[in-house]
């Protein structure tokens, strides 16, 4: 995978955090950026330049882009999931008018979870890292047990996603 990003120079408004997250896991036990396990080394910050061309390792399911905005977080803050396909593009843009374009990497659809979900409170439930981590990984609270509510919006293996998309 290969990330460009363009319009960063010349944005209205800067984020206040941009970074990258190799995911390889998910504790559903926490939400917002302590809920995706992987590895943060990645060259993605506030400071990058227009052109910037990066390479991204392809070593991990997923890749997690983060934008924290200034305001309204629903609106400013910024999330890019993609997972390594050779020969797709994904592509977000973000309100300050910063695209990101991520070369050989497909964006699964995330969706939202609605209110109350599994018995969880909003910090849980309207938090896009956690929606992210249940839809890629399941939802396995106390140890590992499933629990035995509504599993709609729970993962199906990525085969069969792959192939629902075609």
């Amino acid at each position: 995978m290969r990330l460009e990003v363009r319009g960063l120079e010349n944005a209205r408004e800067s984020f206040v955090f941009l970074w990258g997250k190799y995911v390889k896991g998910f504790d559903s036990s926490k939400h917002c950026a302590e809920c995706r396990l992987g590895d943060t080394k990645s060259p993605v910050n506030p400071k990058r330049r227009d052109g910037d061309d990066y390479k991204r390792r392809n070593d991990f399911p997923y890749f997690y882009l983060f934008g924290m905005g200034r305001g309204d977080r629903s609106r400013s803050n910024l999330h890019f999931a993609v997972e390594p396909r050779p020969g797709s593009v994904a592509s977000i843009g973000s309100i300050y008018g910063v695209s990101f374009t991520i070369y050989d990497a497909f964006a699964p659809r995330i969706d939202r979870l609605p209110k109350g979900w599994m018995g969880l409170d909003d910090d849980f439930t309207t938090c896009r890292n956690f929606q992210f981590g249940v839809q890629m990984f399941g939802y396995h609270p106390n140890k590992g047990l499933t629990h035995p509510g509504d599993h709609s919006l729970l993962p199906i293996d990525p085969k069969q996603r792959q192939d629902q998309q075609a």
